[in-house]
Formats: structure tokens, sequence, C-alpha cells
């Protein structure tokens, strides 16, 4: 790292550091966590619907308020995901298999507490990443290809055994019905529509907020 990029870097933190940009992060993050425990609106979707608040900022204040609207917002999904058992973003739905049992223990708080703590150590250290290792980061993701690809899809399933509680037939067969899940709509190499069975809605496939809720809010109320 150069002494040019240095002194940017340094600038910007300090910037960030100003009062009225620190107010205006505090706000963020509190509307973001009352967007995000509620079941149906994502943390991207929080930021989209309040973008409009921020367009007579100066750019960097508002950055620093989106930011916090999406980093509260995902932390407000595991309150809903702990309370009731209803994931309040797609990020939340580990946090609904462990919190909600907490939750029927009487001890909510207690998990409450730590996704408090893990959401603001896990941010915390990924934005300092971020921050340093951006530009490694970056190249790094260029070279990514069909076999790292394939690996990082291999990854993903292979949580599946550490998730699953019980009979590990269950846990496989939830994976291969979520594989067969993410086949509906336009097949991304050839364009044709797969499973959609004249359903304009399914074009883009199925929606993970609505999958989520259905999954878990509509269990709860039955």
């Amino acid at each position: 790292m150069d002494a040019n990029t240095f002194g940017l870097m340094s600038a910007g933190f300090a910037n960030a550091l100003m009062p009225s940009n620190l107010i205006m992060m505090i706000i963020g993050v509190t509307i973001g966590i009352v967007v995000g425990c509620m079941p149906g609106l994502s943390a991207a979707m929080g930021v989209a619907l309040l973008l409009p608040l921020t367009f007579g900022m100066a750019p960097e204040t508002g950055l620093i308020m989106l930011g916090g609207i999406y980093c509260g917002a995902i932390f407000g999904g595991s309150i809903s995901a702990i309370l009731i058992h209803t994931p309040g973003t797609p990020a939340s739905a580990a946090t609904a298999l462990d919190g909600y049992e907490l939750t029927k223990q009487g001890k909510a708080g207690k998990a409450l507490g730590t996704a408090c703590i893990a959401s603001f150590f896990g941010g915390l250290l990924s934005c300092i990443s971020l921050y340093f290792f951006a530009p490694m980061l970056a190249e790094l993701a260029m070279k990514f290809g069909s076999p790292e690809y394939f690996w990082l899809a291999l990854f993903g399933l292979t949580i599946i055994a550490g998730v699953t509680t019980g009979s590990m037939v269950k846990g496989l067969m939830s994976g291969a019905f979520g594989l067969i899940l993410s086949t509906v709509g336009m097949d991304p190499m050839e364009g044709t529509e797969r499973f959609m069975f004249g359903i304009d809605e399914l074009y883009n496939g199925i929606n993970v907020t609505c999958a989520l809720i259905g999954l878990f809010s509509l269990s709860q109320v039955f």
C-alpha cells in the first residue's frame, strides 16, 4: 500500500468520524433494525425504499446512512427470527433454528444479546477486511472461473451436514428439494422457461424472502 493510498484512507476514516456523519449512522442503524425485524422487508429492500432520504445529503453522509441501514437490517432480521421463529431477512434463516429454541427455554434475552454482539464484531471485522484488502479481493474475484464456482457450490451443499440435526436423510432430502426449487425460472444459459407453468412472476425464480416467510411464518401460524 503506497503512501498516497494510505493518506486517502486516513482522510476517509477521519471524515467518517465527523459528528454529523456519526449521527446519521446511528439514525440509519436504528431505521435498519426496524426494517429488518419486519418479515418480508429485506436489507436491500430497506436501502432501496429509504434511498430518497439521502438525495439532499453530502455523498459521504448519504453512503454512511445507507450502510447503517443495511447493517442494522441484517441484525434486525434476527430479532423476529429469535422471538417468533420468522426470519426478518434471508440472512437470519439460520438464526431462527437455534435462536427460537432458546426463546422457548425462556432465554430470549441471551439469544438477542449473542446475536447483537456477533453482528457487531462480525460487521466490524468484515468492514476492516474490506477496507484494507478490497483491491486484493477484487483481483482474486476476477480469477474465479467455472471450477471455483463448482467447488463453492459443493461447499454450500456440505453445510447441510453441519446444520442437520437428527436424520441426515431428511437434511439431504431438504437440500435436494431446495435445488429443485432453484431450477424454477429462466435458464441462465439457454434462456428457456423452466417449471414456470405460464406464471410470469416466476420468470426470475422463487423469491427467497417469500419462500422463507412461507416456510417459517406460515408454519408458526398453523
